[in-house]
Parts: C-alpha cells; structure tokens; sequence
C-alpha cells in the first residue's frame, strides 16, 4: 500500500533508486581459521600510505575458540593485512562480492583463496624476490662485507662494488614492469606501484593509471595511483623540484629552496645504504672541487637513529647541509619525491628545474665537469 498523498510513479522511482544506491555498496566476506591469534585480537588493516608503509585498523574480528571466524564488510576494494601476531601479517587484496577465504598451510603461512586479485599480487611478489635473490642480494652482500672490515685499502673496490649493486638495484626496478603488465587494470597493481620507476616507464605508468580509473572509478586507490603518477611527472626530467624544509642535526630548519647554489645534488641516502656510503668520497671530492664555482649538495637521510646519521656524517665526511626528519619513510619529502629505496638524487639548476637524475660515480663526474666548462 501507498501512501494517497504520493503518486504511484513517484514511490517506483523511490524504490529503483533506493535500488540503485545498494547495488553500489561494496561488500565482502573474510573468512577462515587462524593459528596462535595475538591474545590482544586480530586486527583487520587498510592500507592508506603505501610509500609511508600506513595502514588503519578497520575491524578486530571475533575469534570462535577454534581460531576459526566469519566476517562480512561493507568496504570499497582495497589492499588489506590481516594481523595474526607482531610476527605474522596476511596481505590481500578484496574486491566486491568476493568471499575471501584464510587458512593455514601445512608447513608456514597462510593460503588465501577467493582473491584472483592476491593472487596475482603473490605472482609479482614472486618474480621480484626472485630477481633479489638472484641479481642484487649476492652484490649487496659482498659491498656490506667490505664496509664492515673498514680497511683504508679496499676504498676503490667498495666504489666498484658500489657501483655495480646501484646498477643491479636500477636494472631490477626497470625489470619489474615485466611483471606489471600481465596484471591488467586488477586491483594487484595498486600495491606495485610503490616501486614503480617513472624514469624510464613514465609513459606506460601513465597509460595504465589511466585505464585502471576506467574501470575502477571512484575508489579511493584509483585516486591513489593517478597521483602517484602526478608525482613521478612532477620529478621527472624539466620538473621543479618541490621544496625540502627539515632540520640539520643541531635541529635548525634548513631550506632546498633558500640553498640552491647555480647546480645543487639533492642527495637521498642513509647510514644505512652501502652505496651510499661507498660513494661518498667521490662525493667529497665533487664538493671540494665545484663548491667555489656554485656547485652545492643538499643532503636528506632517510633515518631513525640520529647517532648512526651524525657518525656517519663525520665518517664521511659530509661537510655539506645534511637534514633529517628521523621517521624513516614515513614524511611528505619522501612522498614527494617518490623515494621508496636508496640511493637517489637529482641534479638541478639554480632554479629547481631537474637537469639529471641517479647520476653516480663516473657519470656525475662527467655532468658536473661539463656544467662547470660551459660559459
């Protein structure tokens, strides 16, 4: 029955939309049985900052005494973990109307099925720690061996080395777009893209953050992975650089904007980074050679031990600006320059504008030598 005062037609338009707008809700069910749960629950978590290694707990699921549980969201597909303990997390990813099942494997870890999505999302982690293991692993560890010992005499080998483990660590981040592609627009990109390389697959990038918004509009990591492509663009060749405000180690603020010198390296790096630190007396010797013609670096350490970065600073040598927030990744510089690994910087102009990008050793020698010859 109706009510008299509202036409017939008015109500069946009502209810088609009401209709409507529940179609457009986005529901999934989590599913499973767990092993040693934390006592202080499991906890399910959406990632919201991927370069910054965010993510919000959403839910903490109810246990039945067998460890088993069933649960049902009303949630947008996303890229989820699921905290078992402190030492185990299960990612996957959850599109709608997908029932997502969790269940221990025999030996170590949990299977998940009902996610076509993590499971392609496994096959790229797959390829990756494959190409780790295999081309960069090996090299990083004879580089670290050599730093370890400390010996004055292996300096021109630890550059060698140094300079092949950047190679390896490049070339790797190029390869992984052979394991992008075959994912489509599925929701397994949006956590790829963290290691994304838009030097020289900006164009690809582009196209598939373009078609991945097509076909899934209006989700929050559609937005997510149009302005991870913004940023690449923005850091790209003739780009501006955008401002780097963050204290030195006595805690006064220093400004990119307010040192730049007629060319200035912006130098990401780390205590840490054998790399980084096999290069820096290339770079000391850069520094001295340039400085009085208006060469500068502006160094920002991605760090969480102060102590570790100002030994380092002394060790090295680092005579320059060195800033630091000490949050790790966790900071809109690093957002904003797209740094997800070390070591990276940019060669710009007394303007800002990105003249060359992760140049090192014999290459950055080169530029600045050509640079500083020109009129």
């Amino acid at each position: 029955m109706y009510h008299k005062n509202i036409p017939f037609i008015a109500l069946v338009l009502i209810v088609l939309f009401s209709c409507k707008e529940e179609k457009q809700d986005y529901v999934f069910s989590l599913s499973g049985q767990l092993l040693n749960p934390s006592p202080d629950g499991v906890v399910l978590l959406q990632a919201t900052n991927l370069s910054q290694k965010q993510f919000d707990a959403v839910d903490t699921l109810k246990l039945n005494p067998d460890g088993s549980f069933y649960e049902t969201y009303n949630l947008q597909p996303h890229y989820y973990n699921l905290r078992i303990n402190d030492s185990t997390n299960v990612a996957f990813l959850a599109d709608s109307l997908q029932d997502i099942k969790i269940l221990p494997r025999e030996t170590k870890g949990y299977d998940i099925a009902g996610s076509p999505d993590t499971r392609l999302f496994e096959e790229y982690e797959a390829f990756r720690s494959q190409v780790l293991q295999t081309k960069v692993y090996p090299l990083r560890g004879q580089l670290y061996q050599l730093l370890g010992k400390k010996n004055p005499e292996d300096a021109e080998k630890i550059a060698e080395i140094g300079k092949r483990v950047e190679q390896a660590e490049a070339a790797y981040r190029d390869t992984l777009i052979n394991a992008v592609k075959p994912l489509g627009t599925s929701l397994a990109i949006y956590p790829t893209t963290v290691r994304w390389n838009g030097d020289t697959n900006l164009k690809f990038y582009d196209s598939l953050a373009t078609q991945f918004s097509k076909v899934h509009s209006g989700l929050e990591i559609t937005q997510r992975i149009l302005e991870k492509v913004k940023v690449m663009k923005q850091i790209s060749l003739g780009g501006k650089v955008p401002n780097i405000v963050a204290p030195d180690t006595s805690g006064v603020e220093n400004s990119l904007y307010q040192n730049l010198g007629k060319y200035t390296l912006i130098d990401f790096w780390g205590s840490w980074c054998g790399p980084c630190r096999s290069e820096a007396g290339q770079l000391v010797s850069l520094f001295d050679q340039y400085k009085p013609e208006g060469f500068n670096i502006f160094a920002f350490a991605v760090e969480r031990d102060k102590t570790r970065w100002e030994n380092a600073i002394k060790q090295d040598q680092r005579t320059w600006i060195n800033v630091s927030t000490q949050d790790w990744y966790s900071n809109d510089i690093c957002a904003n320059y797209d740094i997800t690994a070390l070591p990276k910087n940019f060669l710009v102009d007394a303007n800002g504008i990105i003249i060359a990008k992760d140049l090192h050793g014999k290459e950055l020698a080169e530029k600045l030598a050509e640079l500083f010859s020109s009129p």
